[in-house]
C-alpha cells in the first residue's frame, strides 16, 4: 500500500536540516510518496494549526485516511516503524486531527475532497 508521508519543517530549524538526509534515504527505499514541506511556504493553510516542535510527520494511506499526525524524534527507524504500522492499519488519526490537517493535505493534492 502506497503512503503519503509529509514532513513539516522550517528552513531555519537545524534539527530539520539534520533530519532531511535520513528522511530522503528512508523515502528512497520504500513505496512512499514523500513531501518535505517548509511551513513558511504554506502559512495560509497552516494559520490555525499549532505546531510546537519540528519535525512534524503526517502519514496518509492510499485511501486518503490520515493515519498519523505528530512530532517525531529524528531517530533512525522511527519513521519506518510508523509507516509500517500505518500500512498494517494499526494507526488512525482522530477526526479532530484529520480536520486540522485537511487544508494542508488538500493543498498538497493528497486529498481531492
Amino acid at each position: 500500500m502506497t503512503l503519503d508521508v509529509v514532513c513539516l519543517c522550517a528552513e531555519w530549524c537545524g534539527t530539520c536540516r539534520d533530519y532531511l538526509p535520513e528522511f530522503e534515504k528512508l523515502a528512497g527505499s520504500h513505496d512512499w510518496r514523500t513531501h518535505w514541506v517548509d511551513v513558511e511556504d504554506f502559512d495560509a493553510v497552516l494559520d490555525e494549526v499549532d505546531i510546537t516542535t519540528f519535525p512534524m510527520i503526517l502519514i496518509v494511506d492510499a485511501a486518503g485516511t490520515l493515519c498519523f499526525a505528530g512530532p517525531v524524534t529524528p531517530q533512525p527507524g522511527l519513521l519506518q516503524r510508523l509507516c509500517q504500522a500505518a500500512q498494517q492499519g494499526s494507526l488512525q488519526a482522530t477526526d479532530a486531527e484529520d480536520a486540522t490537517w485537511q487544508p494542508l493535505l488538500h493543498s498538497l493534492r493528497i486529498r481531492d475532497e
